[in-house]
Order: C-alpha cells, then structure tokens, then sequence
C-alpha cells in the first residue's frame, strides 16, 4: 500500500509542475504516447503525457487502474472540455452534461461528446481535504461510446491537484 501511495504522490508531483507547453509541442507528444489497447476501443486511445498547471490553477488528473497506471483523462478547473488522446491526437471532449458540484468546474458524474464518441465520467472523491488542498479520487469510471456501435468501460483513479 506505501508503494501505490508513493507512486501516486511522484505521479501527481510530475503532473503538477509549471505549464509551458506550446500546443504544437503538446500534439507532437500525444502522437508518440503508446495505446491503451488493442480492441475496436482501447486501440483508439493512448495515454496522455504528463499535465502542467498554472498558478491558482487546479486539475483533475485520472490515471487507469492497471500496473502501469497510464494517464487517461485531464480537465482543467477553467475550462468545460477534458482533455484525452484519440486516434494520436490531442482531442478536447465537450461536456455536455454535469452533475453533483464538486467546486471549480468539476462533477462527480459529467458527460463528454466529439464528432464520432461519446464519453461519460463518473468519480467518487474524499472529502477528507479542501480543493485547495486537492481531492483523492480513489474510485472512477469513464464509458466511452463510439459512433460505430462500441463501447468500453475504464475503471480509474486520480486526484484534483492545484498549483
């Protein structure tokens, strides 16, 4: 249990770091971040490199649950899309649905649409500790839908971190 707890304290430390990142830099990295997969779904989608937060600026970070722990999901407390790679690309999901208010743009269960996907997330957080101080999420799911009829569930877990 210390190791996952480790492991998960060096990750989000890693994810939490200053944004520099160009766009062009950030699609360029996501083309190269190995697939999830090999199924009609998970073959769609590859793990995110590591996120950076500006000052004042906090995110939810969602990890898969499996030994490698691949970062999946990102959404930002500014912003209504998430962020999660398909088809090697950098894609922003628009949500289009949200309920139970955790505080600064983020919910316990919200839903995402693009062009051919739909993607529902649902999170259960601890309310051991103030958002400023960030939320453990130790148990989440993301259903994703695709256009052609497939589906897959992800069971997750992550954090909201703010710099």
């Amino acid at each position: 249990m210390k190791n996952i707890l480790l492991m998960a304290a060096v990750m989000m430390l890693a994810a939490c770091g200053a944004r520099s990142d160009a766009p062009d830099a950030r699609a360029a990295r996501a083309a190269e971040m190995p697939r999830l997969g090999t199924d009609e779904v998970l073959s769609r989608f590859s793990a995110l490199p590591a996120q950076k937060l500006d000052a004042g600026e906090c995110g939810l970070f969602l990890w898969l649950k499996r030994e490698d722990a691949p970062l999946v999901f990102f959404q930002r407390s500014n912003s209504l899309a998430a962020e999660m790679i398909v088809d090697g690309s950098l894609r922003s999901l628009t949500r289009d649905g949200a309920e139970n208010p955790i505080g600064m743009s983020f919910f316990e269960r919200q839903n995402f649409a693009a062009d051919d996907l739909r993607v529902s997330l649902r999170i259960d957080v601890q309310p051991d500790h103030s958002l400023q101080n960030g939320l453990k999420v130790p148990v989440g799911m993301i259903s994703i839908d695709t256009a052609e009829g497939w589906s897959a569930a992800l069971p997750v877990a992550g954090a909201i971190g703010c710099k």
